[in-house]
């Protein structure tokens, strides 16, 4: 024979303007099936007993009261069915990851140190996708910087913006003094300094999870180049030039 106990709950419910209306009066019996009994009468409504669940009814969003050793995530004598879920706040653009920096890029220019006016002077860019490692969020990540677009200002009033970071005459197969795609021809003579701003698409990583892409770029300066730009002149001789004689030819 299976004993019950019958439990008593008297709620007073309050109406707009805080007038006392009739108490509900509930079993352990009623509240499971949703009916009480209120000032004499019956609703199948179920009763709020905690503030934000109905319990019983057919209208309960699915709280009970269960054995706290067989309930996942057990709330007073409630349960929510599973734990609640963790914060899945990431990162989405380039300023939720200010902490990481890619690394500093580095130009050159052929010649180096001077050049000729009106004659192409080559410029190129070292800079290639890196990762940089650090805490993202409060947890250990990975940041990969891939450099994708390259300005640069020549020191003359000129300034281009390419998707190449230049290449060495020698590795285009193309002989000195000629144009490419990241040259510049300096009008006048004088002395200039170049810069370079490199800016990267950025991609984290928590642990061995995939990568994944911000929004935006990050950008780098690159060291200054300082040189001379020297005006060539040439005359007719005689004979064959010969510079570590006479001079034949001059530069100023």
């Amino acid at each position: 024979m299976v004993r019950t106990r019958a439990v008593l709950l008297v709620l007073t419910l309050a109406a707009i303007g805080s007038t006392p209306v009739a108490a509900a009066t509930c079993t352990g019996a009623s509240i499971a099936s949703g009916s009480c009994s209120v000032g004499g009468g019956t609703t199948d409504g179920g009763v709020d007993l905690w503030g934000d669940i109905t319990s019983g009814g057919s209208g309960s969003p699915g709280g009970s009261a269960v054995d706290p050793n067989e309930c996942p995530n057990p709330v007073g004598d409630r349960c929510l069915g599973t734990s609640p879920p963790k914060d899945t706040t990431e990162p989405t653009t380039v300023h939720d990851i200010a902490s990481f920096r890619p690394e500093t890029p580095r130009q050159f220019s052929e010649p180096l140190g001077w050049t000729l006016r009106h004659i192409p002077t080559n410029f190129v860019a070292v800079s290639a996708r890196h990762i940089v490692s650090g805490e993202l969020l409060g947890a250990p990540a990975d940041v990969r910087f891939t450099p994708v677009s390259y300005s640069r200002t020549y020191g003359d009033g000129a300034h281009r913006t390419t998707g190449s970071p230049g290449s060495t005459w020698a590795d285009l197969g193309q002989p000195w003094w000629t144009r490419t795609p990241t040259s510049h021809s300096y009008a006048g003579p004088g002395i200039v300094t170049v810069r370079l701003t490199v800016w990267f698409e950025a991609e984290y990583r928590f642990g061995n999870q995939e990568w994944h892409p911000l929004a935006g770029w990050v950008s780098a300066h690159a060291n200054t180049l300082e040189f001379a730009v020297l005006a060539a002149d040439t005359v007719l001789v005689e004979r064959t030039c010969d510079t570590a004689a006479l001079g034949c030819a001059t530069a100023r």
